[in-house]
């Protein structure tokens, strides 16, 4: 378990918190099912392309390019990175999960922004983005809090984050394995929190996204992620959309969504 901790100035490797605040009201009830893709949910015509490739061997693929990753992804990520940021938009004092950290560029901002009476945890898949990502943490002056994982099976506990930022991270997972992501993000997300996710997106799909599907579906190791219903699948989830923004990298499209907890705090039903 990694525990955080609020007090100014204390951030330790074991996750739970001195805020945890009593309920006044009994936990509601959390459906498990999976999102339903169909007709009536409002997707848009066209499924969404498979993942060719196991999580082991994403893990190591990730893992073996972890040094040199920035130089051939950053230039593309960055700008539209930024923009997710942005829009979470996090505070002094916050607990914020980095779901995917990759090599730590968005945690490094986070844990600026949320500062020492805060604390920004970075999980990834891959030891080597862990590596990677503690060594800039530390370069920056942070604390490096880092833990190699699952982005769908969680080590929290419940209501553990102010806010969860994962960017570029839904589009790697096999298309069953999304709504189990988003749900454990549910999950530890404190029920007054926000999540922000940043996502290739299919929902104005083009010939340059037939195209990139087609290059995944031929060399799925080195083209691992694929565009996905970004919007649709956060409310299917049992999230709010409250900001949802379209921009693009070379022509894709991409998705930007600022959501929180349903008001219910019913989950996907």
């Amino acid at each position: 378990m990694v525990r955080v901790d609020r007090r100014p100035g204390v951030v330790t490797r074991t996750v739970a918190t001195d805020r945890d605040r009593e309920r006044q009201t009994q936990p509601e009830h959390r459906d498990r099912s999976e999102p339903t893709h169909s007709r009536r949910s409002g997707f848009p015509p066209g499924p969404i392309a498979s993942v060719q490739r196991s999580k082991a061997a994403a893990r190591d693929w990730y893992d073996a390019i972890s040094d040199q990753y920035d130089v051939f992804a950053d230039p593309f990520e960055a700008s539209t990175r930024s923009r997710g940021l942005d829009l979470l938009a996090a505070t002094p004092g916050e607990r914020v999960l980095d779901v995917g950290c990759g090599t730590g560029q968005a945690l490094l901002e986070l844990s600026r922004a949320v500062g020492p009476e805060g604390a920004a945890v970075g999980l990834d898949i891959a030891p080597g983005m862990c590596r990677t990502t503690r060594q800039r943490l530390t370069n920056g002056g942070h604390e490096p809090l880092v833990v190699q994982g699952d982005a769908a099976s969680l080590p929290f506990p419940d209501d553990r984050f102010d806010a969860v930022f994962a960017s570029f991270v839904l589009e790697l997972l096999d298309t069953p394995e999304i709504g189990s992501a988003l749900r454990e993000w549910y999950r530890v997300l404190d029920p007054n929190g926000r999540l922000c996710v940043v996502s290739l997106s299919r929902r104005r799909a083009g010939p340059l996204t037939w195209l990139y599907e087609a290059i995944h579906d031929r060399w799925p190791t080195y083209v691992d992620c694929r565009p996905i219903y970004l919007r649709e699948t956060l409310l299917e989830t049992g999230f709010a959309v409250r900001d949802h923004r379209t921009t693009d990298i070379c022509g894709l499209p991409v998705e930007v969504a600022l959501c929180e907890p349903g008001s219910s705090r019913e989950r996907f039903g």
